[in-house]
């Protein structure tokens, strides 16, 4: 790992817990079902379509799929904020932690598919990178939003089905494609995300011995006064079952 890194790990552990502002530009958008178009991207019988498919699946099997296209981060790290959504959400029933959240984020071309505790041996992280650049990202790249998440909704549905999955295979392959695209630095992203499971361990530590810094009660859920970008709250009759997450699923862009 790089020096500059490294400084960056350390100067965040030192910073975060002492910060006393909100960090965060957006408020969590409310759970108004499976389809949460909030980017405007779909029309309302492609969130029908789409939702008949993520509804089928919790029928059959329990786990809870959502969609949820927001505009832009406005500045926050896509990884950040799917945690924070989930924290609130809960998606999947609770024992089970079966949920996967897919969020795609316009202005910024980025994509994350948050995969619950109980899935992650079947929806595993290099099976969510696959599906997100091999099956999303193609469709995107030509403008169709709608091929492109129901391609990825599918395959997430049909693996949780069992009646689909991506090969071993198709994985070695992925995985030697994506290892002659990238270099061999660690993204900044991605060490700052790894700082965010840290502190929420050094937050259920401290839970009931006073602590009271802002930064990792907003990391985690908390309120905050950040600027909101969406309306609404929980509606429609739809809600989280109280499912886990910790970070696994994989992140992409186009």
């Amino acid at each position: 790992m790089k020096r500059s890194y490294i400084i960056i790990i350390i100067l965040l552990l030192i910073l975060l817990p002492l910060i006393d502002c909100p960090l965060f530009a957006l408020d969590i958008p409310g759970l108004t079902g499976r389809v949460n178009d909030y980017a405007g991207i779909l029309s309302s019988g492609q969130e029908v379509e789409l939702g008949g498919i993520l509804r089928k699946t919790e029928e059959k099997t329990s786990s809870q799929v959502v969609l949820l296209t927001i505009p832009s981060l406005s500045g926050e790290v896509l990884e950040y904020f799917s945690i924070r959504i989930l924290k609130k959400w809960k998606l999947g029933q609770e024992g089970l932690d079966n949920g996967v959240l897919l969020l795609v984020a316009i202005a910024e071309r980025k994509i994350r598919i948050e995969v619950g505790y109980g899935l992650e041996s079947i929806l595993t992280d290099a099976k969510s990178a696959y599906i997100i650049r091999e099956l999303i990202v193609a469709h995107f790249k030509k403008g169709n939003y709608f091929a492109g998440i129901k391609s990825g909704l599918s395959a997430v549905t049909g693996i949780i089905n069992k009646d689909f999955d991506i090969t071993p295979e198709q994985l070695a392959k992925f995985r030697k494609k994506e290892k002659g695209v990238k270099g061999g630095n660690v993204p900044v992203g991605m060490i700052v995300f790894i700082i965010i499971i840290i502190l929420s361990f050094f937050k259920r530590g401290t839970r009931g011995r006073g602590y009271r810094s802002a930064a990792p009660w907003i990391l985690f859920g908390g309120g905050g006064s950040g600027r909101s970008s969406f309306g609404g709250g929980f509606s429609g009759g739809f809600s989280g079952g109280g499912g886990s997450f910790g970070g696994g699923g994989a992140s992409g862009g186009w």
